[in-house]
């Protein structure tokens, strides 16, 4: 079985390494995320050709996504997010590392729970950045999930009817990619598993997001921010939530929900 695992490092390595080259030369990863992204993709393709597969869905896909009316998005969440930069390696590593570490478990030892954690964490991280690519691109009038007020699109803890709907395509999208990469012939019972891990896990995003991530105020527009300079020139300040609880490490709790949430869920 380990001598099976000796080409998959070497391929996996290979086209993780072209592929984070590529974003890095295109700006959408700095150096330390070049490197992450590296190291994600080697760790995943131990899995198997479908784990490595998988992960060439979610960040093709989001990057897709993420240029789709990019400047429509730019314009109407600048009040509330950060300019779009580089990824660096905490938030590749907030995406995709518990995909990569319980790929390993599936690749060394083909634990079943290992895969189905895997993939569940990835259809969070995957269903996510659909709803918020897609919601803000659509120009749906999100709502917060906790008063139901309406919010700034990129406010976390925002839903809209179009973002929820890609939510639940890019669960179903990444279901598929599990059981295609699990076991032939088709898995309904893992397919659900995963699907509603990641549908779960999103929930959780949108709860953390709205309830305990840091929240930045600015006195000048009286407006809820991310950004530590408001659009206005002042600087905001942390008036909400706790400190450490920013973007990133609520996708990494939400990646971690909807991972256990699949293995819960599955009946063998």
């Amino acid at each position: 079985m380990f001598i099976d695992i000796i080409p998959r490092m070497l391929v996996g390595g290979t086209l993780a390494g072209l592929a984070a080259g590529r974003a890095a030369r295109r700006g959408q990863l700095t150096m330390g995320g070049e490197y992450a992204a590296f190291g994600v993709g080697a760790a995943s393709c131990i899995g198997g050709i479908g784990f490595g597969l998988s992960l060439g869905v979610f960040f093709y896909s989001s990057v897709l996504l993420s240029t789709w009316r990019a400047g429509d998005k730019r314009h109407r969440s600048r009040a509330v997010l950060p300019e779009s930069r580089a990824r660096n390696a905490w938030q590749v590593l907030a995406n995709g590392g518990l995909f990569a570490v319980a790929g390993l478990g599936w690749g060394f030892f083909g634990w079943w729970q290992a895969g189905l954690f895997a993939f569940g964490a990835l259809a969070t991280a995957m269903a996510d950045t659909w709803a918020t690519e897609v919601g803000m691109a659509l120009k749906s009038a999100p709502r917060s999930i906790l008063s139901w007020k309406p919010v700034i699109p990129g406010t976390s803890g925002g839903m809209s009817a179009f973002g929820s709907g890609a939510a639940v395509i890019g669960a179903f999208v990444m279901a598929l990619c599990a059981v295609a990469s699990f076991t032939v012939p088709f898995d309904v019972p893992r397919l659900e598993a995963v699907f509603i891990g990641g549908l779960a896990g999103t929930m959780v995003d949108s709860l953390l997001g709205a309830s305990v991530q840091s929240r930045r105020w600015c006195d000048e527009c009286a407006q809820w921010t991310e950004r530590r300079v408001h659009t206005c020139g002042y600087r905001s300040y942390h008036r909400s939530g706790f400190r450490w609880m920013d973007n990133d490490m609520v996708n990494l709790i939400a990646s971690l929900a909807g991972g256990l949430t699949a293995v819960n869920v599955w009946q063998p």
